[in-house]
């Protein structure tokens, strides 16, 4: 179901979309003056921090399983399985979050 019931002083901004009712939705900017929010690290850092825990997190997963099906012991494949949750929590310290598709963009 559609929300029409969208106050006028949320659609007096410029930008906005238009949804099949004709009714004009305002767009959300990540940086509004509301929240006052400022990232500690540029977009750059984050977009490297987001691809090198990627990476990470899919060789950790590899070895994850290749250890459990070469009969490894234990201990090297609670490491492997540690170490994938690892860059999980990493890239979420430095700010980076994925930010999919979506349709009101």
């Amino acid at each position: 179901m559609i929300d029409t019931d969208i106050p006028s002083d949320e659609l007096s901004d410029s930008e906005g979309i238009h949804t099949a009712d004709g009714v004009e939705r305002a767009i959300a900017h990540p940086h509004d003056s509301e929240t006052d929010f400022v990232p500690t690290f540029s977009p750059h850092t984050r977009t490297i921090v987001y691809v090198v825990c990627m990476v990470m997190g899919i060789v950790s997963y590899v070895l994850t399983v290749t250890t459990s099906a070469i009969d490894a012991p234990a201990w090297l494949t609670v490491a492997c399985a540690t170490c994938t949750a690892v860059p999980g929590y990493v890239a979420a310290a430095f700010g980076v979050h994925y930010d999919g598709i979506s349709i009101r963009k």
